[in-house]
């Protein structure tokens, strides 16, 4: 059994796979195997997985028919025979020393390890950093952050989990958006230890036509939808943690709702009147959150004075003058 099984969901990113796939062979090790799903690409990525598993016994390449991201997760972690698993998302890439560096806490049965990532964009390259020294994090003070979504997103490929932890986990198949958010806050909750390291191990690029930075109205209410949702659902298990994660992706929809033609618009009035609700409903605590910074806080009060509409309206007007 290998220590740790890699899953990487794969569609359409031929200019970037073979990148993702070199830093992989680079960490030169027996001790980890790679599953790519190929979810039904309509470029040559599946032909590139095929390529690199020809040459490396530890690379498994399945395709599947287009069913999205959470299927091909799911598939994945059935055919995962690690005692971990790691996401690498197929147009990032990692470090040359990621698995020297986690395979030793791996190895000390840590239930999740997450470590440090810098944002690629174009040649500009930002690490992002969650503290400045490697330690234990508390399950309260990671699930509190977690919720937050200020310096702790909810993607997987900054995390490696023992793989224990996703029976009975089901990526949700139903869903455009936010599958890993659905589900991560299930796994936090099983864990017994949280190891942080401070280091930058992971390279996360930001391509403005990706699926995860391609925003419209509908995908915005689809991750308010869930985010409310696992708000919900810890605030019933009694665990105290912050709204301003899921009022974030409500100002998200009216930010998008003020942004789309009319024709749309009039299709999801009750969703924009519930997000403005919930914002109204709580601004007194959101400008008096200490983790809420100023920007946002201004962004809040815009749509709780009804103003938001033509601050966007007059920055429209702007980018065409």
């Amino acid at each position: 059994m290998p220590l740790l099984s890699v899953i990487i969901p794969v569609y359409n990113v031929q200019d970037y796979i073979g990148e993702c796939f070199e830093s992989i062979i680079m960490q030169n090790t027996d001790c980890m195997e790679v599953i790519c799903i190929d979810d039904g690409s309509t470029d040559d990525s599946g032909k590139i997985c095929d390529e690199y598993a020809k040459k490396n016994a530890n690379i498994i390449v399945v395709h599947q028919e287009n069913k999205g991201v959470a299927a091909a997760r799911n598939l994945g972690l059935k055919l995962a025979s690690g005692e971990y698993i790691a996401w690498i998302d197929p147009d990032d890439y990692i470090s040359e020393n990621w698995f020297e560096i986690i395979s030793v806490k791996l190895e000390n049965s840590i239930d999740i390890v997450f470590f440090d990532y810098t944002l690629v964009r174009n040649k500009k390259r930002i690490e992002k950093k969650f503290a400045s020294v490697s330690q234990y994090i508390s399950k309260d003070f990671f699930l509190e952050a977690l919720v937050l979504d200020q310096i702790l997103q909810s993607q997987l490929w900054q995390k490696v989990f023992k793989k224990e932890l996703f029976e009975d986990i089901v990526f949700p198949e139903n869903v455009i958006c936010m599958e890993d958010y659905a589900v991560l806050h299930k796994i936090v909750l099983k864990t017994e230890n949280i190891y942080y390291i401070s280091e930058s191990l992971y390279f996360y690029r930001l391509r403005e036509k990706s699926l995860v930075n391609t925003v419209d109205v509908i995908k915005s209410i689809n991750c308010y939808l869930i985010s409310k949702e696992r708000y919900q659902y810890l605030l019933n298990l009694g665990v105290s943690v912050s709204n301003l994660g899921y009022l974030m992706q409500a100002l998200g929809v009216c930010v998008q709702f003020y942004k789309t033609n009319n024709n749309i618009r009039q299709k999801h009035i009750d969703e924009l009147n519930e997000c403005k609700h919930e914002i109204n409903s709580n601004i007194k605590s959101i400008i008096f959150n200490g983790k809420c910074n100023i920007v946002l806080k201004l962004k809040f009060l815009l749509c709780y004075l009804g103003l938001l509409n033509v601050v966007i309206i007059m920055y429209k007007s702007l980018k065409k003058a």
